[in-house]
């Protein structure tokens, strides 16, 4: 292995061309990036990700409050400038030619069409080509934090890839002031996508910046310098982020997690088979393995230590920043990713063609795996997709037999222990709040995290999340997580019209005084109140 020089990179158009290979043709490129979406092909509605569902119910609230009465009294949905707002915009724009369900399985798949797309015109800008290596990042992608459903997040480091990608293709042309507005520009509209894309672009632009003050051997001092006005223009939206800071609540620094990183460490591939989802992790680390001591292999600089500084951010960072979970989690698929598209061809050993063949056979081969590892877990992905979303359908009948303007109380019923796939059904209740304007009790309410605001004193303290999520009978209970049986004892009287349970289900389920079980309400339980009170008045006038 050796580290690759950094040589300027020749536009695609110019005298000199790359020697392109048959993944660097566009339709080649189309074709990945289509296969890369093969997953949400296959499901009925939206992507059977944790929090998707959840999503979909505040988006209901965004894109036609005005037209649902049944949602006015409980809800309010007001438009910020906040770092958190990507999956929201797409939406709004995706809302009049598609509907709410429409906008947000659109906002999915172009989020991941979108991140494949970024992964090979990295590989492409810093390589000259597309290297097999970036095929087999792609489905890093469908990660751990993907399935968990944060759209934002994910659709924030698309566009800081390809945000990347331009900036090194003007600097690359010796277009220094044009590379620093564009990096101010595409900075502060990736920060109001998620605040994490933006600092993911800095840590980009810094690393290369950093790959060539390394390269030139320059004085620390200069290379301070020549770093910071390069990269200067990502400070723009520092002024809103200290506003929007300074006008939130809730959403502090916490939870150094050591034995959750643990975990997360096994993750970055986390979809549903345990056993085959490590494994496939394990090809991937030998694959980075071998690339680190092999001849035929040049590692790229900028994004070799752009790999390394998400790894070890992803040790520092705690589990919470800026009110968002699982802050350090998020980075490690991407930490890989980038360590995959880092990985180009060396130059031919003169004077060892011995070598040098053997060199290029096990770069054929490792080549040969990486290629076979993309189809592998987009099949894979595929299959696991489409088992989660026949468990989202099997629960969805319960909706044909709950009334327009519903109050529905929901309970996702988890195991004592947390299950290696994923659970699909935790935020269902938000596909009521689509299609049946229902108040449910699922909802995230973080001030500056999240634009929207729930109100029902009423039914306090089933009004927003996590009082949704209950276990087991067996299981012990704590302070977030209580037995079904108490969350129902607990239940407010004449607060909820439906009481709807998914997830590990009891054999025995009595609902509480007042509520009498509705049949052929799919996979889950529900249950009607027999008296229910009326709503109370809108929270604002419409």
């Amino acid at each position: 292995m050796s580290l690759a020089p950094l040589e300027p990179i020749v536009p695609l158009g110019g005298a000199r061309k790359p020697l392109l290979g048959l993944l660097d043709r566009w339709w080649a490129i189309a074709l990945v990036c289509l296969i890369a979406l093969a997953p949400l092909l296959v499901v009925q509605g939206s992507a059977p990700l944790t929090d998707l569902y959840g999503h979909l119910g505040r988006h209901a609230v965004q894109t036609g409050l005005a037209e649902r009465p049944g949602l006015q009294p409980y809800f309010t949905y007001d438009w910020q400038l906040i770092g958190n707002l990507g999956g929201d915009i797409l939406v709004q724009l995706f809302y009049p030619l598609l509907g709410v369900e429409g906008a947000v399985r659109a906002t999915v798949m172009v989020t991941q069409g979108l991140g494949a797309l970024g992964l090979l015109l990295v590989s492409r800008e810093v390589h000259g080509r597309v290297t097999p290596f970036a095929l087999a990042a792609i489905p890093l992608l469908y990660g751990f934090p993907f399935n968990y459903g944060f759209i934002n997040y994910t659709l924030s480091m698309a566009l800081a890839l390809l945000a990347y990608v331009l900036w090194l293709r003007l600097r690359a042309g010796g277009r220094e002031g044009l590379a620093a507005v564009w990096l101010g520009v595409a900075g502060a509209g990736i920060w109001v996508a998620h605040t994490y894309g933006w600092a993911f672009l800095g840590l980009l632009a810094g690393s290369t910046m950093l790959a060539e003050v390394w390269a030139a051997r320059t004085h620390p001092l200069r290379a301070a310098l020549r770093i910071l006005a390069a990269c200067w223009p990502l400070l723009l939206p520092i002024v809103p982020m200290v506003i929007w800071r300074a006008g939130s609540s809730g959403a502090a620094v916490s939870g150094w997690a050591w034995g959750y990183k643990y975990v997360w460490a096994l993750s970055p591939l986390r979809t549903y088979w345990r056993d085959f989802d490590m494994g496939s992790l394990a090809v991937l680390v030998m694959l980075l393995g071998w690339a680190v001591g092999a001849r035929a292999v040049r590692l790229d600089r900028r994004v070799g230590i752009a790999a390394l500084l998400c790894f070890v951010f992803f040790l520092a960072l705690p589990f919470r920043v800026f009110g968002s979970a699982f802050a350090d989690m998020r980075l490690l698929p991407y930490a890989l990713a980038l360590a995959l598209v880092a990985i180009g061809t060396a130059r031919p050993e003169h004077g060892k063609p011995q070598a040098t063949r053997k060199a290029a056979r096990a770069l054929l081969v490792a080549g040969v795996l990486a290629i076979a590892f993309f189809g592998v877990r987009m099949a894979s992905t595929t299959l696991a997709y489409r088992n989660l979303d026949r468990q989202v359908q099997a629960a969805l009948p319960a909706l044909d037999k709950v009334p327009m303007g519903a109050r529905v109380v929901f309970f996702s019923v988890k195991p004592c222990r947390t299950r290696w796939a994923l659970a699909p059904l935790d935020h269902l209740s938000g596909a009521a709040m689509a299609r049946r304007d229902a108040f449910v009790n699922d909802q995230w309410q973080q001030p500056g995290v999240n634009p929207l605001k729930v109100s029902y004193p009423a039914a306090e303290p089933f009004v927003r999340d996590p009082s949704h999520l209950v276990v087991r009978e067996e299981c012990k209970e704590s302070r977030s997580r209580v037995r079904l049986s108490t969350a129902l004892k607990r239940l407010p009287r004449g607060a909820f019209t439906h009481i709807w349970i998914v997830g590990e289900l009891p054999k025995r389920l009595t609902p509480p005084p007042g509520f009498v079980e509705v049949p052929d309400a799919g996979s889950g339980r529900l249950f009607a109140a027999t008296s229910p009170s009326p709503p109370p008045p809108p929270l604002r006038q419409i």
